[in-house]
């Protein structure tokens, strides 16, 4: 399959792009600066995620889209400063969008998070205080319009909505419809799932929870 990347440069995107360029599948990303382009098998463009023109361009030919943006912060507190622009997930979406229905391409997979969306509600009442308090609220709120614009697109998307992220070596995972499920998963599992459901054809036009 010939995939874009968005994210490419982030702790998940990253580890996707490496699987699928060692499954043989031809792999392209938009990275921010090329100094990032570091996995042999990938080939790079530098430009924005953003850039609806770039986009339409690059995306000639492919099969699939993989959108592993986040709001970036200073560190991994949950109170460090926000660094990305507080629309970037969204405003990259909007503009893939866009140029996937020019290009003719259907499929599309996004990583937002457990508990954003209409899962906000399902989440336990002490994890909601703690993110409406920090600056993760800042991502679940892109996270959220990004789903909402795919929601209404005319593409063959998947929500993938991991629980608490972590970097262990493990790639099992627990793919489930519905409301948020406690626990944690790792961000190679996440990457493992996302390439399991292109090659599968797998929950097309569906959101899923993955905990291990």
């Amino acid at each position: 399959m010939k995939i874009l990347v968005l994210g490419a440069t982030g702790r998940t995107g990253k580890l996707f792009a490496q699987l699928a360029a060692s499954k043989n599948h031809q792999i392209t990303a938009i990275i921010r600066n090329k100094k990032d382009a570091i996995l042999p098998k990938v080939n790079y463009i530098e430009g924005l995620p953003t850039d609806e023109q770039l986009l339409t361009k690059v995306l000639q030919g492919f099969d699939a889209v993989v959108v592993s943006l986040n709001i970036n912060r200073t560190s991994d507190s949950p109170f460090a400063k926000v660094v990305s622009p507080l629309t970037l997930i969204s405003d990259s979406v909007k503009a893939v969008i866009s140029a996937m229905e020019k290009n003719q391409v259907k499929r599309i997979i996004t990583v937002s998070a457990s508990g954003a969306g209409d899962s906000w509600k399902e989440m336990p009442f002490i994890g909601r205080v703690f993110i409406r308090n920090s600056n993760i609220w800042k991502a679940y709120e892109d996270h959220t319009r990004q789903e909402q614009l795919l929601q209404k697109s005319k593409t063959d998307w998947t929500i993938v909505r991991p629980v608490m992220l972590n970097d262990k070596d493990n790639e099992e995972y627990t793919a489930t419809l519905g409301k948020p499920r406690n626990g944690s998963v790792s961000r190679m599992a996440v990457a493992k799932f996302i390439l399991d459901s292109l090659v599968s054809v797998k929950y097309v036009r569906d959101t899923v929870t993955l905990s291990k």
